[in-house]
């Protein structure tokens, strides 16, 4: 295995050594057994490639002799999460351990729904580590460890999140819908090119990018987008279906609509759409939704099945878990404008899967806030800015199980930055609350980013 640079493939910075390289395989190829030195070096690798902001270096796999068609791994890093390997399928596949990937060595016999685990203990919710796993299989193929694949991790709620839901949160946040900058509030961009631009850099064959499968107008017939899916070269082993992924006007009677000027487009999924979050009624539009669409045993194009996740809105579609998190949401918008007049840019965080928290000596914690809000001192001249980060949780019901429950995660939360609460209910009491939440994230904002406060907020 050879490192190569980023911006001159062909100039080669150093060979692995055959420890590193056998690491590397044993880290990364399904079924294998990793070793504990392993992940040491395994570490040292990726943080040769990723310098934490940027790619520097690329893997390149020896076990294609033909030089210029070897396959290659990038190194990426999610938010504040840890560098990890991700396959470059325009390169072409692997014929060693690798062809066969897993990002990172999951624990073997841990149930991910397991409710007895401790809080912060639970196996974390992730995101699709390769965007060929986008894909079903064909019937018959078995997934790697017998496991059917329909199924995600959860969160510290014990809720399965399904494998089309997974999909969904994981394109949501790689095109950084679940990220918002102060200045993206003005911004009037449609949210359908956000996702092309994405989707056209993401390739799942030599000859196939994501952008070939994936559509988001669905007015578009089905037979039509069917027939262009057949004629696309194909990876192996992988079933032929597209994916649909639009932003709902309404859901109803397992239809999702979507209104235009020559009036509604419905998409009835066979199998029903199910919902993510804890609007399950899906009363509050708008929805994301996400649906497969493929060809039935007798070979008639449908759409298949969705997923629908709540919005905020459709000129910012920051994905939801409920309407009470919209309310929230809302006043941390206006918040985060009243700020920058203080020269305080604060970027808002929708954590969709779990976020580490890192113990020394001891295994990591997991939590996944419902928002996180980051910034930098306004620092004097030569002084280095220090980030900051507040933690905001919604607390939408008086169930003792439930406070119970949020009241150990909120532990764990506390760790990654100062926690801060809000209470929504269906009351003559909303306002109030809501204008004391939003004086008391907008000065603890303004006392940590160093900014004086001559009169209350």
């Amino acid at each position: 295995m050879e490192l190569v640079e980023r911006d001159h493939p062909d100039t080669v910075r150093r060979h692995l050594s055959a420890e590193e390289a056998a690491a590397v395989r044993r880290f990364c190829g399904e079924g294998q057994q990793v070793r504990p030195e392993d992940v040491t070096l395994v570490e040292a690798v990726l943080e040769e490639m990723h310098d934490g902001r940027h790619v520097r270096l690329w893997l390149e796999c020896d076990c294609v002799s033909a030089a210029g068609s070897r396959p290659r791994l990038t190194a990426r890093v999610r938010e504040d999460g840890p560098r990890h390997f991700v396959r470059m399928h325009q390169y072409g596949e692997h014929h060693c351990a690798l062809a066969s990937f897993r990002q990172t060595p999951e624990p073997e016999n841990v149930e991910p729904d397991d409710d007895c685990a401790r809080p912060g203990q639970h196996n974390p919710l992730r995101p699709v580590a390769d965007v060929l796993d986008y894909l079903d299989l064909h019937e018959g193929v078995a997934r790697p460890g017998g496991s059917t694949g329909s199924e995600g991790g959860v969160g510290e709620s014990g809720r399965r999140l399904p494998r089309l839901g997974r999909i969904l949160h994981t394109l949501l946040e790689d095109a950084d819908f679940a990220r918002l900058p102060v200045d993206a509030l003005n911004e009037k961009s449609r949210s359908w090119e956000r996702l092309e631009a994405y989707a056209a850099g993401q390739a799942l064959s030599p000859q196939l990018s994501l952008s070939q499968i994936i559509y988001f107008k669905p007015w578009t017939p089905l037979n039509e987008r069917m027939t262009e899916i057949d004629g696309l070269a194909w990876p192996e082993r992988k079933a032929r279906s597209a994916l649909l992924l639009f932003v709902a006007d309404e859901i109803r009677a397992g239809v999702a609509i979507k209104k235009t000027s020559m009036g509604e487009c419905v998409v009835r999924p066979e199998k029903g759409i199910r919902a993510g979050g804890r609007d399950q009624r899906l009363t509050q539009p708008p929805y994301w939704v996400l649906s497969v669409v493929d060809r039935d045993r007798h070979g008639n194009a449908r759409f298949r099945e969705a997923f629908a996740q709540h919005a905020y809105s459709f000129a910012r579609p920051v994905p939801l878990d409920s309407r009470y998190e919209r309310v929230t949401l809302k006043l941390l918008f206006g918040v985060m404008a009243w700020v920058k007049k203080y020269g305080i840019e604060v970027t808002l965080w929708k954590p969709l899967f779990d976020r580490e928290v890192r113990q020394v000596d001891r295994p990591s914690l997991w939590c996944r806030p419902d928002f996180e809000l980051t910034f930098r001192s306004v620092a004097a001249v030569s002084v280095a800015a220090r980030l900051h980060r507040v933690v905001i949780e919604t607390m939408g019901a008086d169930d003792p199980d439930y406070i119970e429950r949020k009241s150990r995660t909120h532990e764990i939360m506390k760790r990654r930055g100062i926690l801060i609460e809000h209470r929504v209910a269906d009351d003559a009491d909303q306002k109030e609350r809501d204008d004391a939440f939003f004086r008391r994230v907008a000065a603890k904002i303004l006392h940590l980013a160093g900014v004086p406060q001559t009169r209350p907020v």
